[in-house]
Order: structure tokens, then C-alpha cells, then sequence
């Protein structure tokens, strides 16, 4: 890419000087270019793929790697016994949220539609991090299979960072009415709604 635009800024007359690097304008300066791009290039994958390790190794060691936490559980801090500092954090169960987020599978399972489901939640003045539950909301605590106890992200799947809150088999049969009800709410008609889904 670094090529093609050189030479597209070179055939319009524009001419490329670095403030980091002392590149001469000859033929030793195009080597020269080219082998600091290279570096660079190799810096770069080699950084992401060190990354990419340690969130794995802090993934397998159940701890978690950052973000917002889902509703139903809480952070807590993995202090270091020697130095006395945090070295990572853990998900724990939020006592207080965790029979919220059981109901809503639950009550889905059963048939009750997210709107609904939402409207008692706010009927009864119970908040999701300071505001009234959404069908959205509801829709989204749904899909997350981490409550489970599994989490899968890029392939692989970890057992260890999510305490499990819903059983599989409620979760199942949730899982089951979203994706029925994936391409519409009229999954039994015999129209050809060619934009569907």
C-alpha cells in the first residue's frame, strides 16, 4: 500500500520527507524506506500477537480482561500477597441482580414477550445500572451465552471467567424463541418476504 501511494503522490508531484528518519533522496534512500516499513510492519504483527497471547493467558486463568461487566455479576480485585497490589480482577455473582436476570430468562422461556417483561421490571422500580429496563436491553441479556458460564470469543471458549447463572437448558429454550423469531414475527406465513432476515 505504502508503495502504491508513493508512487501515486510522486506522479502528482508531491514528494514524501520523514521528520523521524533521515531518508536521502537516491536509490540507497528506497532501500532504506523499505526496510524501516518492513521493521515496522514486523513491529506491529509482533505486538498484536503478544497481545493477543496475554489476553488469552488472563483468559485462561479466569480472570477478566476489561470492558463493561453484564448485569448480574460484579468486579472484584486479585490482590497480590506479597507487594499488596491488584494483579487482576474476577467476576463474581451480584447477589442483588442475579435473581433479576434468572426471572428474565425464565419468564421468556415461558412465553412472555420482552416488552412485557421490561414493563413489570420498571412496574416494579428494578433498574439496570440506574435506568428502567428496555425490551433492547432485555433482548440483549438474552443473547449472551456467558451466562451460562461460558464465554466464546474467537473461537475458543473459556469456562473459568464467568460464574454460571442461568441453567443451560432454560437458556436453550430461550435461545430457541429468539432464533424463531429471528426472520420476523411471522414465521409460519406463506408470503415471500424477500427481505426478511
Amino acid at each position: 500500500e505504502m508503495a502504491i501511494h508513493r508512487k501515486h503522490l510522486k506522479d502528482n508531484g508531491t514528494k514524501i520527507l520523514s521528520a523521524m528518519e533521515n531518508i536521502p533522496d537516491s536509490p540507497e534512500g528506497i532501500l532504506l524506506e523499505s526496510l524501516l516499513e518492513g521493521i515496522n510492519m514486523y513491529y506491529s504483527e509482533e505486538l498484536s500477537q503478544k497481545t493477543k497471547r496475554g489476553m488469552n493467558e488472563t483468559r485462561l486463568k479466569g480472570n477478566f480482561i476489561g470492558g463493561v461487566i453484564n448485569y448480574g455479576w460484579s468486579l472484584t480485585d486479585v490482590i497480590d500477597k506479597d507487594t499488596n497490589k491488584k494483579v487482576a480482577a474476577k467476576v463474581i455473582i451480584n447477589e442483588e441482580e442475579t435473581p433479576i436476570v434468572k426471572e428474565i430468562f425464565t419468564e421468556y422461556a415461558n412465553g412472555k414477550n420482552p416488552i412485557d417483561i421490561a414493563r413489570d421490571l420498571s412496574a416494579r422500580g428494578i433498574l439496570n445500572r440506574g435506568k428502567y429496563f428496555r425490551a433492547d436491553t432485555i433482548y440483549h441479556i438474552l443473547r449472551q451465552d456467558k451466562y451460562t458460564g461460558i464465554y466464546r470469543i474467537n473461537g475458543c471458549s473459556y469456562d473459568k471467567i464467568y460464574p454460571p447463572i442461568v441453567p443451560i437448558e432454560v437458556y436453550n429454550v430461550a435461545k430457541a424463541r429468539i432464533d424463531a423469531n429471528k426472520y420476523g414475527s411471522h414465521p409460519h406465513t406463506d408470503q415471500p418476504y424477500l427481505l426478511k432476515g
